[in-house]
C-alpha cells in the first residue's frame, strides 16, 4: 500500500511538471506564451489569408515585466501584419491619424492610417492600403488572467485595409476558450 501511495505520489508530481512544458512545446506560439504570462492571450482565427512567420521579438520589456507576444505573418515582398499583445506594452507603436472607431468584443477600438505628417490633406481609411497603419484595442482578461493590449499592424507596402484589420480583431478569442 506504502509503494502504491509512493508510485501515485511519483507519477502526480510527473504530471504536474510535464503538463506546463507540453503546453511550451505546443507549437501555437499563442498557448505557448499564455503559459508564461498573467494577461490574457487572443489568438486570430482570421488572417487574412495570411501565415505566421515568427512569433517573439526584441526584448524590449525591462527586468521584472512580463515580455509581450510578437507574432508577425507574411513574407517580406508580400502583405504582412503583426500583432503584438500585453500588459504593459513595452515599447511603442507608430502615430498615426485616426480614421475609424469600432468596438472589438464589446470594447472600444480604433485604426490609425501611417499618413504624411506633413501633408495637409485628411488621412482616410483608404490610406491603410496606401501607407499602412494599425488597429489598437484592450480586450477583457478572462479566467483569472488580466486584459490585454493588443495591436494589429500592417505594413510594407502590401497592406491590408482598414476593415480586414477589424476583421482580423473581431477573430480573436482567448488562448484555451
Amino acid at each position: 500500500m506504502k509503494r502504491l501511495l509512493g508510485v501515485s505520489a511519483a507519477s502526480a508530481f510527473v504530471i504536474s511538471v510535464a503538463a506546463p512544458a507540453v503546453a511550451m512545446g505546443s507549437g501555437d506560439a499563442y498557448e505557448n506564451m499564455q503559459v508564461g504570462v498573467t494577461y490574457t492571450v487572443y489568438e486570430p482565427s482570421y488572417t487574412a489569408g495570411i501565415k505566421a512567420r515568427h512569433a517573439g521579438g526584441p526584448d524590449l520589456c525591462s527586468q521584472g515585466t512580463e515580455q509581450n507576444l510578437m507574432v508577425t505573418y507574411g513574407k517580406t515582398n508580400s502583405q504582412r501584419l503583426t500583432i503584438t499583445e500585453g500588459n504593459p506594452m513595452c515599447s511603442d507603436i507608430a502615430v498615426g491619424q485616426k480614421v475609424l472607431r469600432t468596438t472589438i468584443n464589446g470594447s472600444p477600438a480604433f485604426v490609425e492610417a501611417y499618413c504624411d505628417p506633413a501633408s495637409s490633406q485628411k488621412c482616410t481609411r483608404a490610406d491603410v492600403v496606401k501607407h499602412g497603419g494599425h488597429l489598437e484595442v484592450t480586450l477583457p482578461g478572462v479566467n483569472g488572467l488580466r486584459s490585454t493590449r493588443i495591436w494589429i499592424e500592417t505594413y510594407g507596402g502590401n497592406n491590408l485595409s482598414a476593415q480586414q484589420l477589424v476583421r482580423i480583431a473581431r477573430s480573436l478569442a482567448p488562448v484555451g476558450s
